[in-house]
């Protein structure tokens, strides 16, 4: 009798460090982040990302980080895997043609919709200080897109 009350104690034991375990693994793989990309007219192509961290990089359009997902009508939701929290710039667009370009006219009039963070709707060259918004742990952040 008493080696059956030692090994449930044991087995006890194992379970409880197992469950102790469980949430970590979980906290390791899950987002840091979430983008909420709203408006997406349609499943075609995929949705585009791009973070800017420094203002030269959002000058030159060379994102410092680039995430991109299937197309989603109504909302398409992007996790930020390996990003934490700081100041950047975000610019996302519908890349309908699959082509990796924001498809623009003759005018540079957009031909995809796009956002860009803090709701900004830039009416000539796009400024950084205007895009510029705080990105904080595990908050959702929230885009709209602009056809």
């Amino acid at each position: 009798m008493c080696g059956c009350t030692k090994s449930r104690f044991l087995n006890y034991i194992f379970f409880l460090l197992i469950i102790s375990f469980v949430p970590q693994l979980n906290k390791n793989v899950e987002a840091h982040g979430i983008v909420k990309v709203n408006g997406v007219e349609n499943n075609n192509g995929h949705i585009i990302i791009q973070i800017f961290e420094t203002e030269s990089s959002f000058k030159k359009f060379v994102p410092d980080r680039i995430y991109k997902k299937i197309a989603t009508e109504g909302v398409t939701i992007i996790p930020l895997e390996d990003f934490h929290e700081g100041d950047v710039a975000i610019f996302v667009y519908h890349d309908e043609n699959d082509d990796e370009k924001f498809n623009t006219s003759l005018f540079w009039t957009p031909k995809e919709g796009y956002a860009y963070s803090n709701s900004y709707i830039p009416t000539s060259i796009p400024k950084y200080s205007k895009a510029l918004f705080t990105v904080e742990h595990n908050t959702p952040i929230d885009l709209n897109l602009i056809y």
